[in-house]
This record gives C-alpha cells, structure tokens and sequence, in this order.
C-alpha cells in the first residue's frame, strides 16, 4: 500500500488547527476524586479509628519502596499467591461488621475505599499466611477488553520491566483471576496489586510540594519519563494522563538515579517522591503492523503529544487553564515556566505533522522526548537536579531504561 501523502496532510491540519485554538479538551479538569483509590493514608486513617481489628500489624519502614524492596516483598508474596488459579471466584466473608470478599482464604480483600465505580471497587487486601506483610490492594472490575487490556500490561510491565530492574515508574501487579462464574452481577476480573502513598493530584494541593521548585521541577522529570517509558519501552500510548494516574510512593534514597536514553546516560537527583504512571485502561499501542492509514499514523502521533500535553495542567494554576487551586502559588515554575512548555509541545507537534510525515510512529515518540531532554530538561531543570556527567553517589547499579 502506497502512502497517501494528501491525506496525510488533511488529516494533520485538522489536529493543527485544534492544537492553535488551545487544547480545551486537553486542559479540562477531570472529574477525578483521590478517594476513589486506596493508598497507604487511607491505612493510617483506618488504624485511628474503630476498625483496628482489619488490619495486620504491617510494617511501615521508611525504604520500603526502595526497589529492591518492592521486588522482595513481589517475591515472598508470589510464593502465596501460586495456590491461587486464574479461575478463582470471590466468596464472601465477613470481617468484623464488615462484609468483604475472600478467595479461598489465600487472600482476604477485607473493606471497600472509596465508591464503587464503572470503574470498579478497591479493597484493602492481606494474606493471612503473612500476617507482617505491607498491606496490599485488590481492583475487582467488570471483564471486559479495557481492564483486560489493563491487567495483561501491568504483568507484561511487572515480569519484564519492574522485576528486571528496567524502571521504578510503574505499578506493580501481584496477581490476578477471572472468575468463571457469575458470583455477583459485574464482579468478573480480580487485579492483587501494590500500594501507592497518593496520587499526583494530592501532592499538587499541598503548598510546601507546590512552593517548592526544586521539588515540583523533579515531580514534572519523573512524570515525563513515566510517559517516555511507557511509550518506547512498553510501546504504548496511555490516552487519559491526568493526575489521578500518576501515583506517588515516599522515597528516602540519596544521591542520583541513572537512565538510559537512546544510548545517552542522564543522571536524575532523587526527591522525596517516586513517581508512577497508573491506569492503563485506555492504553493504545502505537505500533500497528495492520494499519497505515495516513488518519491512524496522524492520530497516533496527536496520541503521543497529548500524553505529554495533557498532564502539563497538573503542574500551573486554575486561572490559567492549570490544575491547581492552591491560592497565591509562586509564578515561574507553577505558571510561566510550565505555560511555556505546553507552547513548546504545541510548536512540536506542529512542526511534526507538517515537515515530517515520513516519521513512523516509533520515531516520532523517540524524537519527541529527545527534544523533551534537549530543549525542557536540561536547559531549565534547577542546577545539578539533570545531568549528563557521572556523578559519584550513583543509586541504582544497573540504569533505569527509558527507550
């Protein structure tokens, strides 16, 4: 099949024309509450109050989201988590005076947070036979091709990408289950997964996070190369980056963490946050063997701009199409500075769409972030956050890989 280059360009100045008039769709707030996830707050919210008796004593040890850590604490519950078949079905079990669910006693998803949503429900999760385990959560959904899309991705990314020590920007995924019977109306798919401290939307309403620039600036790092990772190395676009899925764990490391990048070493200073892309639902990939229409290669392209573009929003003020709604926020990096790199993206696009069109797909993600490197990171990040020279407090032995 030839290559149509006129429709190329019909269907690239539609996408043009609507990224000149201002992304409005792109910079709407979405209508995301924190409460509808389960995170590690929710665990101390619950020991303050009557339902002690849910919780086993865990343990909350500062480094226990060093990486290391995390794939320890995979590994011993893998071990558990083996009786478990993919065709295991809920039952449900009483805790207390509360109802919740269990499979075979193997795991006990013990009380619902949050509300119930198309989404589906969150419960905390433990298994008895490792009563000091960290506390777990279960996402039990409706089966269908998204949240299975879902699931399949976050296994591919635990077995290939966070146990091989590749990336620590993605959640991990304990196990899973679809049940083939019908043990209650729309409560199909089960997804045992790791815990998150919050999410990005949390963080943006907390004023020493948003006042601080170092710290926001390393914030915007760590989302940005959550993106290109999951673009160049899971080799999909995500589609719905907003903050509510981009997840956060406390980190206590010192020094720098090493990435790769097309053969290039970058060194990224470690903050007391450790960013994660989340939610894989409406993920795409972005090579597509059975389809070179000129209209899909476009949009695919838009796809991978707006992944970058959209969460943008999450980092400057209300009142300038942002996020945020903290009051009195300091100008240059939560305004100004993010405002311009919203611009500059657009001018990408543009520029992309018009000059380039024998890019493929692939080449366009990779080019898009070396620019993002090139021409946001390293001329803007506060000194010595980004760099390139090794420096000699290196974390990680092996390098984080982001394409």
């Amino acid at each position: 099949m030839s290559f149509n280059i006129l429709q190329y360009k019909r269907e690239s100045r539609k996408i043009i024309k609507k990224v000149r008039e201002g992304n409005v769709v792109l910079s709407k707030a979405p209508p995301y509450d924190s409460s509808m996830r389960l995170f590690s707050k929710d665990l101390y919210n619950e020991r303050s109050q009557h339902s002690q008796h849910l919780l086993p004593p865990y343990n909350m040890s500062a480094n226990k989201y060093m990486l290391v850590n995390r794939i320890n604490l995979y590994n011993i519950l893998k071990i558990k988590l083996a009786l478990l078949k993919d065709t295991d079905c809920l039952e449900k079990k009483t805790y207390g005076d509360v109802k919740g669910y269990t499979i075979r006693d193997v795991i006990n998803l013990e009380k619902r947070f949050g509300t119930k949503s198309k989404y589906g429900a969150i419960y905390l999760t433990r298994v008895p036979a490792l009563a000091n385990t960290f506390p777990i959560a279960t996402k039990v959904m409706i089966y269908n091709h998204s949240n299975d899309t879902e699931v399949k991705l976050m296994t591919m990314i635990t077995n290939d990408i966070i146990l091989k020590k590749l990336s620590k920007h993605f959640l991990m995924i304990f196990g899973s289950s679809v049940c083939s019977k019908r043990i209650a109306k729309k409560l199909k798919l089960i997804s045992i997964n790791e815990l998150a401290d919050g999410d990005l939307k949390m963080l943006m309403n907390m004023r020493d996070v948003v006042e601080n620039n170092e710290l926001m600036f390393n914030i915007l790092i760590q989302t940005y190369i959550s993106i290109a990772t999951f673009h160049n190395v899971v080799g999909y676009i995500h589609r719905d980056t907003h903050y509510g899925n981009f997840l956060y764990q406390e980190n206590t490391e010192k020094g720098y963490y090493h990435y790769t990048f097309k053969g290039t070493d970058y060194y990224l200073k470690a903050c007391k946050y450790n960013m994660i892309i989340y939610d894989y639902g409406f993920a795409r990939q972005i090579s597509s063997d059975d389809n070179y229409e000129p209209s899909h290669i476009v949009k695919i392209k838009r796809d991978i701009y707006e992944d970058y573009r959209k969460i943008i929003h999450a980092f400057f003020n209300r009142k300038l199409k942002g996020w945020i709604k903290l009051p009195g926020i300091p100008d240059k990096y939560t305004n100004s500075l993010m405002i311009s790199f919203s611009y500059y993206l657009d001018q990408n696009i543009e520029y992309e769409l018009t000059n380039k069109p024998q890019n493929t797909r692939e080449s366009y993600a990779t080019n898009l972030f070396t620019n993002i490197i090139e021409n946001i990171f390293l001329i803007y990040a506060p000194k010595d956050m980004f760099i390139t020279q090794r420096p000699s407090n290196v974390i990680n032995k092996s390098p984080f890989i982001i394409g």
